[in-house]
């Protein structure tokens, strides 16, 4: 038998960590970086769970010191996204499989994509983890949603039956919701399917770092300023039970 594999889980608000902390066994709280991790047990298995913060510089050094000063082996970031396709609708569930870094562009240097010094443009996410993530949202959307959330709140938030998803996140330092931004990203990474602005940073660490990696997150708006809802209420009344049952799941 090997050393148990700590896993790292980063999300991004507040509320998606405070119902994680509800169903954690919490053994210490250490404080670095003027981010708070918290070790312990999920599902008896050991896990740091903390903030991402907001943007790839802030989650990437959260990243960062979860592998160096906490030895994880394996991080899960979740949270919520913008779709970028027709199909990927308002409530459904993204998982990458890999992911591109949309507003790096060190041209003509560089490629528009790359990192520089990495000769890296995509950084894949883990098979495993990546089919993990899947069956335990296919699980909790089939099985357990409706006990953590109304039909009818999913209904007023204009949700109807929640999909499941697999493909190519993009993130960036910038908030997606004018036509402009959507537009580009479209044209530039067609066979993008969400965006964010953590995921793709912290893919970079972990590729550095070779810890495996998969991003998951829900679906709380189209990206393109037409088909918002209130993000708010969204998080508290839906998306933070997505993100509990995607990390019980996968710390089973």
């Amino acid at each position: 038998m090997g050393e148990e594999i700590i896993t790292g889980i980063l999300v991004p608000m507040q509320q998606e960590i405070e119902l994680i902390l509800h169903h954690m066994h919490v053994e210490n709280i250490v404080e670095a970086g003027s981010r708070k991790f918290y070790v312990g047990a999920i599902q008896g298995k050991r896990c740091v769970v903390s903030l991402s913060r907001i943007g790839k510089v802030a989650s990437s050094v959260t990243a960062a010191v979860m592998i160096e000063r906490f030895g994880v082996g394996r991080i899960i970031v979740t949270g919520v996204a913008g779709g970028l396709t027709d199909d990927v609708k308002i409530g459904d569930i993204v998982v990458a499989t890999s992911s591109v870094q949309h507003d790096m562009d060190c041209r003509p240097i560089f490629p528009q994509f790359e990192i520089p010094l990495l000769d890296v443009v995509t950084f894949k996410c883990d098979k495993k983890m990546v089919d993990d993530a899947y069956a335990s949202c296919s699980t909790f959307i089939q099985n357990e949603l409706y006990d953590f959330v109304s039909r009818e709140e999913l209904q007023s938030l204009h949700i109807q039956q929640p999909a499941i998803h697999k493909g190519l996140l993009v993130s960036g330092d910038q908030f997606i919701g004018t036509m402009p931004q959507y537009e580009k990203i479209r044209r530039e990474l067609p066979a993008a399917i969400f965006v964010e602005m953590e995921g793709a940073a912290v893919a970079q660490v972990c590729y550095e770092y070779n810890v495996p990696l998969v991003v998951v997150r829900s679906i709380s708006d189209k990206a393109n300023a037409i088909a918002h809802i209130d993000f708010n209420r969204y998080i508290e009344n839906v998306a933070k039970y997505y993100t509990w049952g995607l990390i019980e799941g996968m710390m089973k």
